[in-house]
This record gives structure tokens, C-alpha cells and sequence, in this order.
């Protein structure tokens, strides 16, 4: 049986501190995306009202690496052929500080018509942006969504969207939900001790149980990780790389 000494400990947290600094999920497996989903996603399908004509937005809200971003793909996956058109615009965030709102204005635009549209400023693009949708049924995707512009100029309210229309909006500010409106959020939770055991071990073993030897400094870093899908998977990788 391995124990696990203070210099595991310390290296555990160095890890984290990497992980930290680069906080971004590299790709896995449908196994591995699938732990822990099942309650999240009963949830998200009673927010999302199968069926329903009216247009709804829905947040999905929660801390950096839990998974929102996850769940946002696996609705895409399960509800895309039931809309017109569907849209996910991954990583507003950082899109935005690259090019501008209006970078991804064009971006909604331009899956709509099939071809680029200039717009000036962010005022033209919202007007573009509802003119182009209010009569269709879409399927919007916001992920990593961090101001109210993102959701004032690219999603705007219910008027925006034709009849069934669905707007998703991940986020990890849950303020920017309540103030724009969103009534239906769902907060991301940590994953429990098993869910996060099985996670790590399908990273780090390909099965979700970890390998006898491995026992109990398996359990040590799920501890430390405190249920945190994105640290479990990245500390997954790393153990790949040392065995």
C-alpha cells in the first residue's frame, strides 16, 4: 500500500499551480466527459423544456475548470437537430480581448448567412444580429461569457429570437445572469469523492478505477483536487506521462 508523504503532497500542489496557470482542458474521451453529467444534465433538460415554443435563455454558472463549458457541448450534441441554426461561440472571453465584440458579432452573422458580413460597430451588429434571427429557431451558445456587453450585443433578450430559440450562457459570474435577466441558472457543483476518483482514473488508468499500487496516492490527489473536474484531468495526464 503506497502512503502519501508530505513531498507528494508538495508535488501535488505544484502541479496545481500549473494547472492553474494555463487553465484550459486539453480534448477527452465521451467516457471521460460523461462522469458525473447525468444529474447536471436531468437538470439542464428541465431548464431547456423540450418542446416549449417559447425562447429561453438559460446559465449555466460556476467557478474556472468545473465544467460548464462541457455541459454546454454535450446540449449542443443532444438538442442541435432540433433548431434551424446552432451557434457556439466557444471562449468569448478571450475572443473578445483578441478582436473585438464585434469579431464575434461577425461570427453569429456570418453562420446565418453563409458568407462575411461587415458591421462597424457593436450597435449595427445587434441590430444585424436580431433582424437575422427573430423569425428562426436557434440554438445560442455564449461560452466563458464575462461582461454585460457579451450578452447586451450578441443575445439581447427573448424578442431577438424566433419561436423554441434557446440561449445558453456559461459563465462563472452568476451576477451577470440575475442582471440580465436570466431566470434559469444552474450552478456547476464539485464533483463528490467517487465521481472524482473515476474521473481521474479514466485519465490517468483508462478505466475508472485506479490501478491496485496506485490505491492510495490515487485517493490523495483527488482530495486535493476537492472534486474539480479540470485539476483531476489535467493530474490524470501528468501520472500518464510518469508511469
Amino acid at each position: 500500500m503506497l502512503i502519501c508523504y508530505r513531498y507528494e503532497t508538495l508535488l501535488i500542489k505544484d502541479i496545481i499551480d500549473v494547472i492553474w496557470k494555463r487553465l484550459r482542458p486539453t480534448s477527452f474521451t465521451a467516457v471521460e466527459n460523461s462522469v458525473g453529467l447525468d444529474s447536471s444534465m436531468n437538470s439542464i433538460d428541465l431548464l431547456l423544456g423540450a418542446g416549449v415554443d417559447d425562447v429561453r435563455f438559460i446559465g449555466i454558472w460556476g467557478m474556472g475548470g468545473i465544467g460548464k463549458t462541457t455541459i454546454a457541448r454535450v446540449v449542443r450534441e443532444r438538442i442541435s437537430p432540433e433548431f434551424e441554426f446552432n451557434i457556439f461561440l466557444e471562449n468569448v472571453r478571450d475572443n473578445v480581448q483578441k478582436g473585438g465584440l464585434i469579431s464575434q458579432q461577425r461570427e453569429i452573422l456570418s453562420r446565418i448567412s453563409m458568407k462575411t458580413i461587415d458591421i462597424f460597430d457593436v450597435h449595427e451588429g445587434s441590430t444585424m444580429i436580431r433582424r437575422l434571427l427573430r423569425h428562426k429557431k436557434v440554438l445560442l451558445i455564449l461560452d466563458d461569457v464575462n461582461d454585460s456587453n457579451h450578452l447586451d450585443y450578441l443575445a439581447g433578450k427573448q424578442g431577438w429570437f424566433g419561436s423554441g430559440s434557446r440561449v445558453l450562457i456559461a459563465t462563472r459570474n452568476e451576477h451577470l445572469l440575475i442582471e440580465h435577466g436570466v431566470k434559469r441558472r444552474f450552478q456547476v457543483k464539485l464533483l463528490n469523492h467517487d465521481d472524482a476518483l473515476k474521473l481521474f482514473s479514466w485519465k490517468a488508468f483508462g478505466k475508472d478505477h485506479p490501478e491496485k499500487n496506485y490505491i492510495d496516492l490515487s485517493s490523495c490527489v483527488v482530495s486535493y483536487a476537492d472534486g474539480l473536474p479540470l485539476a483531476l484531468k489535467v493530474l490524470g495526464s501528468f501520472c500518464v506521462e510518469d508511469m
